[in-house]
């Protein structure tokens, strides 16, 4: 097998607020700007000037939404940092939310001397989740859930299992339980969650039994990786403050696609005003249906806050390296008529170069020295 070639590294251009950002190694600060101002790039060459200055890569975390794009963010880092031998690198310096969660959780369970943990995947899940719900239908066995007559006709088929484990996904990444959830149908007379909650809790109850059966290896699907992790910390301060000294600084590229639990484990680990910088997009987030929460930009500053106290700072990327100046102003037309905050959304081409100072002229050459006139013959 050929490794793919690295991608060339672009080189950070002469921005002063890209320079600016690179630059920042002191409490926590949100980068803001549109497609094309260069957030990934200057991500990119700050994990890169970190390491030129002495920074152990392992105590370096960068954290961003995807598999295939904390990949490819892994390979533009590590192109940049190509030309700097002897740095060995064992863990991986980018990581999705998710792994990284998985990753304490199994760290913890080496230092208890217990099972590694594991990852249920979603054909698993939705095996648990029919074979439950086909309790429903078998006529020797009782109806503890109490499902709602109109959605019985949906209980055997796959799309309606699906759905089930999408709610019980989004209950687990804000830490909604089963007593929550059950409190929210109450209080807007919705049947089908409070059905939900108590299908919730039997679920619970079922994955338990199955840790218990498999010689105490505990299973997570990975909506609770994130919120697990983060009970882990908060249980065991030890772990927790041991984490916080290892990491010396943590980036996260497209803060916009994060939800509520992954924030909370953020706070944990990158909170009280540690060398923290995020970059997001406002008007990017597209996985909503996943449970992303680009409110979580609007709270930044208030939530990671300096030593002192302060709100973090927030600087805003305003030139485009990517679009033509005509597209960019009739998108600047259209930015301005949308609803919510545009500040991030003003995005103007890079200034043009200077022109080259002009030549000074060449002196002017001095007239020839008249001929002697012939002599006469």
């Amino acid at each position: 097998m050929v490794r793919r070639p690295r991608p060339a590294a672009p080189e950070l251009r002469a921005d002063p607020v890209q320079a600016r950002v690179t630059a920042h190694t002191r409490g926590p600060l949100l980068v803001v700007g549109g497609p094309g101002t260069g957030k990934t790039t200057v991500l990119v060459e700050a994990v890169a000037a970190r390491i030129a200055e002495g920074v152990d890569p392992e105590r370096i975390l960068v954290l961003t939404f995807g598999r295939r794009g904390a990949a490819a963010l892994r390979d533009r880092i590590e192109a940049r940092i190509a030309g700097d031998p002897g740095r060995i690198v064992h863990e991986p310096l980018v990581r999705t939310f998710h792994a990284y969660a998985f990753g304490l959780l199994r760290r913890a369970a080496a230092d208890r001397g217990e099972p590694a943990p594991r990852l249920l995947t979603g054909p698993e899940q939705d095996l648990i989740i029919r074979e439950l719900l086909a309790v429903v239908e078998d006529p020797e066995s009782a109806d503890t859930i109490g499902w709602p007559e109109e959605l019985r006709p949906a209980l055997p088929t796959r799309a309606f299992a699906q759905q089930l484990r999408d709610l019980m996904q989004r209950a687990a990444e804000r830490g909604v339980g089963p007593i929550e959830l059950a409190g929210y149908a109450d209080r807007l007379g919705r049947r089908d969650w409070s059905a939900a909650a108590r299908f919730l809790r039997e679920y619970v109850e079922v994955l338990a039994l199955r840790d218990a059966t498999t010689r105490g290896s505990v299973a997570y699907d990975p909506a609770e990786l994130v919120r697990a992790a983060s009970g882990l910390l908060a249980d065991e301060p030890g772990l927790l403050a041991a984490e916080r000294r290892r990491l010396a600084f943590v980036y996260v590229d497209e803060l916009a696609e994060t939800d509520p639990a992954q924030l909370d484990l953020l706070a944990q680990v990158a909170g009280g005003g540690k060398p923290l910088v995020a970059f997001a997009d406002p008007d990017s987030s597209i996985f909503g249906f996943r449970g992303a929460d680009p409110g979580g930009i609007a709270t930044f500053p208030e939530r990671f806050r300096t030593v002192s106290g302060g709100p973090a700072e927030t600087i805003t990327l305003h030139t485009n390296y990517r679009a033509a100046p005509a597209l960019l102003t009739a998108a600047s037309g259209v930015a301005r008529r949308m609803r919510g905050p545009i500040t991030h959304r003003l995005m103007f081409p890079p200034a043009p170069l200077d022109p080259p100072a002009p030549l000074d002229p060449p002196a002017p050459l001095d007239p020839p020295a008249p001929l002697d006139p012939p002599a006469p013959l």
